[in-house]
């Protein structure tokens, strides 16, 4: 009763703010908490209008904004014509925006505010498709220590920027920013002197971010971590630079010392074609490329071909590609000043954003071909102050990953991997293999297809994807498809291997597959089936004919219209766990009155049911445990008219039977009977062990009839992939931002003093604040 009048109270006050999970007032900790879009993990809502106000809790402390998941309709780059979240950075007293970003398609975002400003965002979607939506995690953070935040670059000297306490570790969980101005016409150049920053997959812990303009959402130069002694240069296409320095509450280290100084911009602009981007007259061109996935585009050294270029350049180009693909570089043309180790004038290629990344190579003469190990590459192209010459072309292209990489797939992440060549066609005779593996404990792969064309054949014969479950040195084989039908399963462990193979005759487009890690989930598991006149539905076991899954629980309800027919089960293939009384892996059958549910028996093991419902509808239930798998069911279901007495040949040994048993059993029930009533004084210890004593054997073979199993409900499996990451997956620890009742002293504003002096405030409406 009390639990009850709980709920209808929070019901009466919170419904609104549970059932929207918007419009809400949200004060930042020093811990991390996060707002999502509304019905998230599921998809959002058409036709929506939220809006978060984000607040420091501490006054004079900033807020940061991490954006751990985005999949909202739309592509990232566009101006997001249909959802949207829009983040505006306000100032907390005029409320004048500093700067917004509109946002939509899987971008990520870091972002972090000044002093006295607060975030404001807000989420629009139309009436058409809905996605996954957002997480974002916000927190807030003393940026005094850092020092300055706007720092002003000298065109003469050289000036120095270290971590917080360098030479010694920084502490945990600082987060600084720093934004470096020039004069207009000159450009930011930093140089790493040292760098010692804990390293993380995807630098998601500590890191080190450069971005080309003054606030959070210019586009990135560099995200760095780990450790390195090696000189490191970035350098700005403009007069300002941002420097980001973030840092978790785990491991620490020295840090870093950067120098920077503002040099003369050489780069304004470039000409370009549908098909290329030629920089011509004196300039470099725009430094920022994009390599198209299907068209050679070009790239020359200023004023080629009709003029020399000038002495003293330093042109620095970043190629970029879609995720899954390469940069491939063509040198046509290269006529510069020779010298053996090309110290003067030179191509130098990074295999990277940036010009400090790996070099893959450095040449003054002759032509050949470069390639990416990932979707960036940078090219600088340098020259001194003697002679000149003629200068260089060449052509670049977005090319496939190649053809047998290992990948690592951390939470939140999607990695794909495509044919040779993909999406052009794909070559003959190709044998290539990829392993697919997370450390994420309990997780398994998961495989969608995103673009699926190769050569069909009933067999798969000639070219071919075959997926195999890897355990150890262990290899099992998952299926293999061809022609247009591309896979969508999941392994059984933490690995898998993908192997494409192609013969010497026809080839087509190829594929493209997506693969994350997840829990296990169950396939083909609970749907509902309506049977018509002459007509057979079949329902399988999860990856069948592959081995089932462990611990899966699945529900199908087979009915018909078809007034007086009942459903018939018929076996086309059964192959589960066998014990005596089914209680491993099993599937079970159900009458269907109504509500009402009355088994039909219970099989296990390779007898599979062939029997019939008394009414219009049939319940199936398939059970596995947590031990061994085997290669599951297909059952075949069609509405026939009840079986009659006529039709069906009488079993006189069985009529014998139950007759014979029917007077066994009378005498039975007249002995006990009597028996009772002789011993109506013994003691309740004695009717006690009598109880006990009276064990029920449930038959050996492996087809049990269960008569007396209690009712069930339909039990029906998420989907196979859910894209966003569960709530409690990502954010473990955190109290839910939403779907609590808040304190009624929580929803007045309050102002408090701490120990040290500082005020810190929170205010309405604010579930996720401080208690």
């Amino acid at each position: 009763m009390i639990i009850s009048c709980f709920i209808g109270v929070c019901v009466l006050l919170f419904g609104p703010l549970v059932s929207s999970a918007c419009n809400v007032t949200l004060y930042a900790q020093g811990e991390p908490l996060n707002f999502t879009s509304p019905n998230y993990p599921g998809n959002y809502m058409s036709n929506d209008n939220c809006y978060w106000d984000i607040y420091p809790q501490t006054r004079g402390y900033n807020v940061i904004l991490d954006m751990v998941f985005s999949d909202i309709e739309g592509s990232s780059g566009s101006n997001c014509p249909y959802d949207a979240l829009t983040i505006y950075v306000k100032n907390n007293g005029d409320q004048r925006i500093g700067e917004s970003k509109r946002i939509c398609g899987q971008s990520r975002l870091n972002l972090f505010t000044r002093e006295d400003q607060h975030i404001h965002a807000m989420f629009e979607t139309d009436g058409s498709v809905t996605r996954g939506g957002f997480l974002i995690k916000y927190y807030e953070t003393d940026g005094h220590s850092c020092g300055l935040s706007d720092l002003s670059a000298s065109s003469v000297a050289w000036t120095n920027l270290t971590s917080p306490g360098y030479p010694s570790n920084y502490s945990k969980n600082p987060n600084c920013q720093w934004t470096i101005s020039a004069p207009v016409g000159y450009e930011i150049k930093v140089e790493v002197v040292y760098f010692n920053v804990e390293y993380s997959t995807a630098c998601s812990s500590d890191y080190l971010l450069f971005s080309d303009g003054s606030t959070s959402f210019a586009a990135q130069l560099g995200k760095y971590c780990g450790r390195s002694n090696i000189t490191r240069v970035v350098v700005s296409s403009r007069n300002y630079m941002t420097i980001t320095f973030h840092t978790d509450g785990s491991d620490t280290a020295l840090g870093f010392n950067l120098k920077y100084k503002a040099g003369y911009r050489t780069t304004t602009s470039t000409t370009t074609t549908t098909t290329t981007e030629i920089t011509n007259g004196l300039n470099c061109g725009s430094p920022l490329l994009r390599a198209s996935t299907f068209t050679w585009r070009h790239l020359s050294s200023p004023g080629y071909p009709n003029h020399n270029y000038r002495n003293n350049m330093d042109c620095r180009w970043t190629v970029s590609a879609p995720a899954g693909y390469k940069i491939k570089v063509e040198i046509i043309v290269l006529s510069v000043e020779f010298e053996a180790t090309c110290a003067f004038d030179y191509l130098l290629f990074s295999d990277g954003s940036s010009s400090f990344a790996t070099r893959l190579g450095k040449y003054c003469y002759g032509t050949r071909n470069v390639v990416s190990s990932s979707n960036a590459m940078t090219i600088t192209f340098h020259t001194d102050g003697s002679r000149t010459d003629r200068g260089f072309s060449l052509k670049y292209m977005a090319r496939t990953s190649g053809c047998g990489t290992d990948e690592e797939i951390n939470e939140y992440e999607t990695k794909y991997i495509v044919s040779p060549d993909y999406p052009l066609q794909y070559p003959s005779n190709a044998n290539c293999s990829w392993t697919i593996s997370t450390r994420l404990e309990g997780y398994v792969i998961h495989v969608e297809v995103v673009d699926f064309f190769l050569e069909p054949h009933s067999l798969c014969s000639y070219d071919y994807v075959q997926l195999y479950d890897v355990t150890g040195t262990y290899e099992r084989s998952l299926g293999r498809w061809c022609g247009s039908n591309g896979p969508d399963t999941q392994s059984t462990g933490m690995s898998m291997k993908v192997r494409f193979l192609s013969d010497s005759s026809n080839t087509f487009k190829g594929f493209k597959l997506a693969f994350t890690a997840g829990e296990p989930t169950s396939s083909r598991c609970g749907t509902d089936e309506e049977i018509n006149e002459y007509e057979t539905k079949y329902i399988e076991s999860p990856n069948y004919p592959l081995q089932y899954p462990s611990n899966a629980n699945c529900s199908w309800t087979i009915s018909s219209r078809l007034e007086g027919y009942v459903i018939h089960v018929e076996v086309v293939d059964f192959y589960l766990a066998r014990d005596g009384p089914c209680s491993y892996d099993y599937v079970q059958l159900y009458d269907v009155t109504g509500t009402y549910e009355r088994s039909l028996g219970r099989w296990c093991g390779l007898d599979g049911p062939d029997t019939q419902s008394t009414g219009m509808s049939m319940k199936v239930r398939f059970h596995s445990d947590s031990s061994s798998t085997f290669k599951g069911f297909k059952l075949a279901f069609t509405a026939v008219e009840p079986a009659s007495s006529s039709s069906v040949s009488p079993n006189l040994g069985g009529i014998i039977g139950g007759v014979f048993g029917g007077i066994v059993g009378v005498a039975i029930v007249t002995c006990c009977c009597c028996g009772i009533c002789s011993r109506k004084k013994s003691t309740t210890n004695d009717q006690s062990q009598g109880n006990r004593s009276r064990e029920v054997y449930l038959n050996t073979i492996y087809t049990v009839p269960v008569s007396n199993y209690p009712p069930t409900t339909a039990t029906t499996l998420p989907a196979m992939f859910t894209p966003p990451p569960a709530y409690s997956e990502v954010v473990k620890d955190d109290p839910p931002p939403y779907c609590q009742a808040v304190p009624l002293s929580d929803i007045l504003p309050v102002v408090t003093s701490s120990s040290n002096g500082a005020s810190s405030y929170q205010g309405i409406d604010n579930p996720a604040g401080p208690s």
